[in-house]
């Protein structure tokens, strides 16, 4: 699972052979070969009159970890290629890793959404998954998943949040999601992998955007302005208000009429609040109100 530990070494800036193989305890020659190794995999490795680099914006450990230094991020796992970096990091916290241990790809096989839907994952997205594990009560943790929300659209820095778990663009397309499966045993919280897909090309899909189309976008700082801005929000859990009140200030959903689709049946009415533990209150037509849990949700639409 863990790449070539060239890849640890390899930052923006060229570093020559020489460097790197005084580093790794390895001939020049074996530098070359594990470079060209790495480029038939699929990372994007650079070579070049001074050595070689990873492409500028990659959300390598170097870079990354030059770009955001917090309690959130404690080691970089990036591949070429994953099934899904859920499952990735999902072996990582099994095999013991510690909270902010984050699998980053630059492309899956078989990403997934919420409840087992597909998520289209070719080169050039952004696709990662952060290990954590907090010491939070059962019901706290859908507000993980709205943090990360947050997180996303501030690290976008375009868009609105569509409950429970999306980003849409300014004209209403999916920009990205937000997947945040638990390891429970019993009423403890054995670690959460918060997982998140993000176009950064349109993907060719109906209804999908891509980043890129709003103004440039490099991966590493997508990637590093979520991890410092889901850190205030998830440190200050349990309590629910901050995290609340920066969801509603990037709500496309609140104010809006929806059906949202449940196991019991659909419900419908206009969105106007969160509860405390992140359900959406809906207003229905004869002036009722409801509520709806993120977990009960198979679909929400009749969304405008």
């Amino acid at each position: 699972m863990r790449p070539d530990a060239l890849l640890l070494e390899l930052d923006e800036a060229f570093t020559s052979g020489e460097a790197l193989a005084r580093r790794l305890g390895v001939s020049r020659v074996a530098v070359h070969k594990r470079v060209q190794r790495l480029q038939r995999a699929g990372y994007p490795v650079e070579s070049g009159p001074h050595g070689y680099r990873i492409r500028p914006g990659t959300p390598a450990p170097r870079p990354l970890l030059r770009r955001y230094a917090g309690p959130l991020l404690d080691e970089v796992v990036y591949l070429a290629e994953t099934a899904s970096t859920q499952d990735t990091a999902r072996e990582l916290a099994e095999a013991g890793a510690c909270e902010g241990a984050l699998a980053v790809a630059e492309r899956q096989t078989a990403g997934r959404g919420r409840r087992g839907r597909t998520w289209l994952s070719p080169t050039g997205g952004l696709y990662f998954s952060l290990v954590l594990r907090p010491e939070l009560p059962l019901v706290a943790l859908p507000l993980v998943s709205l943090a990360a929300g947050v997180a996303l659209a501030e690290a976008a820095g375009v868009g609105g949040l569509k409950w429970p778990n999306d980003l849409l663009a300014p004209d209403g397309r999916k920009l990205a999601g937000v997947l945040v499966e638990a390891d429970l045993r019993g009423e403890e919280v054995r670690y959460l992998v918060l997982g998140v897909g993000l176009n950064l090309e349109p993907p060719g899909l109906e209804g999908a955007a891509g980043l890129a189309e709003f103004g440039a976008a490099a991966r590493a700082d997508v990637l590093a302005r979520f991890l410092a801005a889901l850190e205030p929000l998830y440190l200050a859990l349990p309590d629910p208000e901050p995290v609340r009140a920066a969801w509603r200030a990037r709500s496309v959903t609140l104010g809006r009429s929806v059906r949202v689709h449940t196991p019991a049946g659909p419900k419908e009415g206009t969105a106007v609040d969160l509860e405390e533990d992140g359900s959406l209150v809906l207003k229905t037509p004869r002036g009722k109100r409801t509520r709806v849990s993120a977990g009960d949700v198979e679909w929400i639409g009749g969304f405008v």
